[in-house]
């Protein structure tokens, strides 16, 4: 699995932009995205760069103003499994 590090750099600097507007940390990021890229291949979908990097920022918006953080990852795989991701693709 490609890490954000190593992305396009268009792609890359997306990702650290939104990073960098909340609290998480950059291995919260990263090990959330990878959750949701294996939890749209479990279910045969796919979905561009551009769209995974919203839904994990959405994720992190939603949660932002709980104190103490959520787990990202848990909170990721949460909304996915109430709601899906409608930009994905079946395959």
């Amino acid at each position: 699995m490609i890490l954000i590090s190593k992305l396009p750099p268009n792609e890359r600097d997306a990702w650290y932009e939104c990073m960098i507007n909340h609290a998480y940390e950059a291995e919260d990021w990263e090990n959330a995205r990878q959750l949701l890229v294996r939890l749209l291949q479990k279910d045969k979908k796919r979905a561009d760069e551009m769209a995974i990097l919203s839904y994990v920022s959405c994720c992190a918006e939603a949660v932002s103003a709980t104190l103490p953080l959520p787990d990202f990852s848990s909170t990721l795989e949460d909304f996915y499994l109430r709601y899906g991701m409608e930009s994905a693709e079946n395959i």
